[in-house]
């Protein structure tokens, strides 16, 4: 694997795949390598973009660019999120360090044969490249699944094992769904994505000649955990002194009570408050560190 996407190394040398290595262009240098992990998901991202816009040519259309577009951002993101080095916040980020004044971009922009409306799609596209990048990568495993499904049609793959696939597929996007379906919102727009790509499939499915399959239909209500995933935050603010000022009071009421149920109602009160405690901690640690799925194993 040249560049997989977990977070384990490589196991063939980067720059011993001449495809992909043509894109490691550098602009100060002229060198054709790529130094940092950086240069590496610069150099994936852009041979993604070329290769599937020149698979793409003999089934040309704007839907067609736009879901290789979309596809292609989602690993981008995802393989961002995993790399410490940089100090993007957003995809537009990285783009304008690496991307839009690189050499090999532009011969792409300019001599794609296959996606003859790339720069606009790109132009069309900006609320996505202003999407902070830990959110789309929360996108990438459900992308991922959906080209799974895709693969499986292509292939005629029995009916279970595509069945399989397909519920897996829906269940990251049940997940997805009910946190970021917000009515107009960049997460909504790819989520209708989604939806138009994985319906097409469907109907490919149940319009098999040999060994139809009835796919599950994907929810299209808005998000019902949209509190939780934006009150974290506020969550966080509840001042702990609150707790400490109600331990005073009940305090100040139990200081005529004698000795032993003075003793009591404290230890008592010290367990409600101790659990209070780390009920707010841990729905917060919950709420705030949550994601979706698990990573693949698989080069690009």
């Amino acid at each position: 694997m040249y560049l997989p996407d977990d977070l384990k190394k490589s196991t063939i040398d980067f720059h011993k795949n001449d495809n992909i290595k043509k894109y490691c262009y550098n602009n100060n240098s002229g060198e054709k390598k790529c130094n940092t992990d950086l240069d590496k998901i610069k150099a994936g991202f852009l041979w993604l973009l070329e290769t599937n816009c020149s698979i793409s040519k003999k089934t040309y259309s704007d839907e067609n660019i736009n879901a290789i577009f979309l596809y292609i951002i989602s690993w981008l993101s995802y393989k961002l999120n995993q790399n410490s080095e940089h100090y993007f916040t957003k995809i537009n980020d990285f783009f304008t360090e690496y991307v839009n004044n690189n050499q090999e971009y532009d011969k792409i922009i300019q001599n794609s044969q296959g996606c003859k409306n790339l720069k606009e799609v790109i132009n069309k596209k900006s609320d996505l490249l202003n999407i902070d990048i830990q959110d789309m990568s929360n996108f990438y495993d459900v992308f991922k699944s959906l080209c799974i499904i895709h693969g499986d049609v292509a292939k005629n793959t029995n009916s279970t094992k595509l069945s399989d696939n397909a519920t897996i597929f829906f269940n990251k996007y049940t997940d997805l769904n009910d946190y970021y379906n917000v009515e107009n919102t960049s997460h909504s727009k790819i989520l209708s994505d989604l939806l138009t790509d994985y319906d097409k499939l469907k109907n490919k499915c149940a319009s098999r000649i040999l060994d139809p399959v009835q796919l599950p239909s994907l929810p299209t209500g808005r998000a019902t955990k949209k509190f939780l995933r934006n009150s974290s935050i506020q969550i966080s603010l509840i001042p702990m002194t609150f707790i400490f000022f109600a331990l005073l009071i009940y305090l100040g009421i139990v200081y005529k009570v004698n000795n032993i149920s003075n003793e009591n109602i404290i230890f008592k009160m010290y367990i409600i408050t101790t659990k209070l405690t780390f009920i707010f901690y841990y729905f917060y640690i919950s709420v705030h560190h949550l994601t979706f799925g698990k990573s693949f194993k698989n080069s690009i």
